[in-house]
C-alpha cells in the first residue's frame, strides 16, 4: 500500500493534476478512450466475420487488423497507467479495478484464441461462396516452397463443378458429385 500511496503523491502526479494546461488530464483522457475506441471497433469487425457476417471477405484478409488492436492497446495502457498512477492508492482498494483488470485480461485471451484458432491456420483453406459460385483456396508449404491453388465452380443441385489453379503448374478442370 505505501508503494501505491508514493505513486500517487508522486511529482508526476503532482505535475499531471496541478499542470498550468487545463488540457493534460482531458488530453490523456481522450487518449485513453481513442485507443480503447481502436481496439475495440478493430476487434469488433474480426468477431463479425468470424460468426460469419459478411462471408464473401476471407478471414485472413482481417489480419491487419491486428495491428490497429495492438495500437489501440498501446495507447489505451499507456493513457491507462498515467491516469491509474495519479489514483494508485485508492484504486489498489477498489474490487471494480480488480473486475477491470480480469475483464480486459480474459478479453485479450479470447481475442488471441480467435486469431490463433480461425485466422492464423495455416494451410487450412479459404471457402467463399457467393450464391452458386464458390471459391477455396489454400497453400501447402512444400521443401522450400509453397504450393498454392485455387478452386472455382458452379455449384448445380449434388454437383459442383469448376477450374483448379495450381499457379505455375497450370490449370485443370474438375467435378465433384455428392454421394
Amino acid at each position: 500500500m505505501a508503494f501505491f500511496r508514493s505513486l500517487q503523491n508522486s511529482a508526476f502526479t503532482e505535475w499531471f493534476l496541478g499542470s498550468a494546461s487545463i488540457w493534460t488530464y482531458p488530453t490523456v483522457l481522450t487518449l485513453h478512450t481513442v485507443g480503447m475506441a481502436i481496439l475495440v471497433g478493430a476487434s469488433f469487425v474480426i468477431h463479425l466475420r468470424v460468426l460469419q457476417v459478411a462471408d464473401a471477405i476471407p478471414l485472413r484478409r482481417l489480419l491487419p487488423l491486428y495491428r490497429f488492436i495492438w495500437i489501440g492497446f498501446a495507447i489505451s495502457l499507456l493513457s491507462g497507467l498515467a491516469l491509474f498512477v495519479t489514483e494508485a492508492a485508492d484504486r489498489i482498494v477498489d474490487p471494480v479495478f480488480y473486475v477491470k483488470m480480469a475483464s480486459i485480461a480474459a478479453a485479450l485471451w479470447l481475442g488471441l484464441i480467435v486469431k490463433h484458432r480461425a485466422i492464423d491456420r495455416r494451410g487450412a483453406p479459404e471457402v467463399t461462396t457467393i450464391h452458386s459460385r464458390s471459391r477455396l483456396c489454400s497453400s501447402l508449404p512444400t521443401e522450400g516452397t509453397q504450393l498454392t491453388y485455387a478452386f472455382e465452380g458452379r455449384i448445380q443441385g449434388q454437383t459442383i463443378e469448376g477450374d483448379v489453379s495450381l499457379g505455375e503448374y497450370g490449370k485443370a478442370r474438375w467435378t465433384a458429385r455428392r454421394a
